[in-house]
């Protein structure tokens, strides 16, 4: 089931989804069901007491630009590790 919701964005927003991604709608999607399972796994590790804060992500991504890319081999097998933790049964790639 779908509901229609109407947004504006942005220009220059605009203009990069379309020129991206082709629809907008999927696209929107796409980032907010990456945000609720961000969400979702945030809520699971505060019940194990680990508070993961809006900092603790930008400090890490920060060591992880630092560090050199991986190989695509090495980018699929991350990819499939991962799966096992996604109630969805596929990992954000």
């Amino acid at each position: 089931m779908t509901r229609r919701i109407t947004i504006s964005l942005p220009d220059d927003v605009a203009a990069y989804v379309e020129r991206t991604q082709g629809t907008t709608s999927g696209f929107i999607a796409g980032i907010l069901r990456r945000k609720m399972r961000a969400d979702s796994l945030r809520a699971k590790w505060a019940q194990l007491g680990y508070v993961v804060t809006d900092e603790d992500v930008e400090q890490t991504r920060a060591r992880l630009a630092a560090l050199a890319p991986v190989s695509d081999e090495q980018h699929a097998r991350n990819v499939e590790w991962l799966s096992q933790f996604d109630n969805e049964g596929t990992a954000a790639a």
